[in-house]
């Protein structure tokens, strides 16, 4: 790739991103399955761009603006709270059959009650990780279905020959990065794995 002039690109980088900025904002009020479909093509999007920009001449100023973009995205997308969901319920389950079985281990005349009440709190937890990885993958599939009557795909069109023009100049084809949902179900999987083996841990030592 040759080196691109600053000039070459301002006008374009302005339309572009400022025309992003305006997607996020109509975002918000759109459902879960278009906010995830910007948030995760406008970020692809934005971290490529912001790559040829950091090489282009006397353009640093317009890489960190594309950067910063980038950062406001990921931190706006709906998938890193499902992520955190998923985190803290899948550490919640492991918390809670550790922390039975340490109990367990270390106080041979626990109370039964006690040990129902961990039992049921492990297993709400449980709950909690299937719902929540259920409802991303249920929202990933619907992003990817009938895309040209969503929302989000008439909205990202809209800059789409801007965009094509911007990256043009640096002989670079437009991300389309694919959405998935398989991260979100690796992790609830391994979280919920995890969890309910130290919960069965505990429950053998509760039967001992």
């Amino acid at each position: 790739m040759s080196v691109v002039e600053r000039a070459a690109i301002a006008p374009s980088h302005g339309e572009v991103v400022g025309a992003w900025r305006e997607i996020m904002d109509q975002a918000s009020a759109l459902d879960l399955a278009d906010r995830i479909v910007i948030a995760v093509k406008l970020r692809a999007k934005a971290d490529a761009l912001a790559v040829y920009e950091g090489l282009a001449r006397d353009a640093e100023d317009l890489a960190r603006d594309v950067r910063a973009f980038a950062v406001a995205v990921r931190v706006q997308n709906p998938l890193t709270k499902v992520f955190l969901a998923v985190g803290l319920a899948s550490g919640m389950l492991g918390f809670l059959g550790l922390w039975s079985f340490l109990v367990v281990t270390s106080t041979a005349e626990m109370a039964q009650t006690t040990a129902a009440l961990v039992g049921v709190l492990t297993a709400a937890s449980g709950v909690v990780v299937v719902a929540v990885v259920r409802g991303a993958v249920e929202a990933a599939r619907a992003a990817v279905e009938e895309l040209s009557t969503h929302p989000s795909t008439v909205l990202l069109e809209e800059v789409r020959a801007a965009e094509e023009h911007l990256f043009g100049i640096f002989g670079q084809r437009v991300p389309e990065p694919p959405i998935s949902a398989v991260p979100l179900v690796v992790l609830g999987v391994a979280g919920a794995a995890i969890g309910l083996v130290v919960a069965a841990l505990a429950g053998v030592g509760t039967a001992a």
